[in-house]
């Protein structure tokens, strides 16, 4: 790299021959997907490992931001048109594909756009479920509090807060924002209960991404069981 680079675009590289500079995304690209990766978490293994598959076929689908996070094709200057379509498609994965594309388009009109910035909070652990938001672009933290600092990144494509939402119980962790910005689409609890009476139909859809959580969440211990041969305390 020249050496005008702004320190601040670059990440630390340890090479054979010793310290290099690079950008963010050259570092990213620069994995290239072969020999072994130590991951922080089964979830960032599993990330990984779809990367992969997809650098494979097509290098040019994964893309990355001026910090070195991958993010799902979005950029500050998308427009609401292509944050609405990202969206769309975010909630037809989170459910697996089992959603029509009219109650999808039903259920996006009751949400409102929101953007956070770096290190703001979107709520607190224990806090009243009110909402449930879907993450287009950026990143969050989940943390809970009193546990050892335990967290958990969330990327754009998933969502938070459902389960508290249908169930009626408290924020199980604090979530806060973790890219320099983050846009997402926020269902209230009043959008939800009424269209639990005006439309069933679509509100299912809101339960089909809790089933989804819920499935994932029982895989995840099931694979630490399996990992540590033991139960979780």
């Amino acid at each position: 790299r020249k050496d005008s680079t702004p320190p601040d675009e670059t990440t630390e590289l340890l090479a054979d021959e010793g310290m290099t500079r690079v950008s963010s995304q050259t570092f990213m690209e620069s994995l290239a997907f072969s020999g072994s990766h130590v991951c922080d978490s089964l979830d960032m293994a599993l990330v990984y490992a779809e990367n992969a598959l997809i650098d494979s076929e097509d290098p040019s689908l994964l893309e990355y931001d001026e910090s070195g996070n991958q993010f799902s094709g979005l950029r500050k200057d998308s427009s609401l048109s292509e944050e609405r379509e990202a969206a769309l498609h975010h909630i037809e994965n989170l459910c697996l594909g089992n959603v029509d594309q009219n109650n999808a388009d039903m259920l996006f009109s009751r949400f409102e756009r929101q953007v956070y910035t770096r290190g703001e909070c979107l709520w607190k652990q224990g806090s009243a479920s009110d909402c449930f938001k879907l993450l287009v672009r950026g990143s969050l933290e989940a943390v809970l509090e009193n546990e050892a600092g335990t967290s958990e990144t969330i990327v754009s494509g998933n969502s938070i807060g459902e389960l508290g939402l249908v169930e009626g119980v408290p924020r199980m962790s604090s979530v806060h924002c973790r890219s320099q910005d983050a846009v997402l689409y926020s269902l209230s609890r009043d959008a939800y209960e009424d269209l639990i009476r005006s439309s069933p139909h679509v509100a299912r859809i809101v339960d089909l991404i809790c089933v989804r959580y819920l499935s994932a969440r029982v895989q995840h211990v099931s694979n630490r069981i399996f990992e540590t041969r033991c139960l979780p305390i």
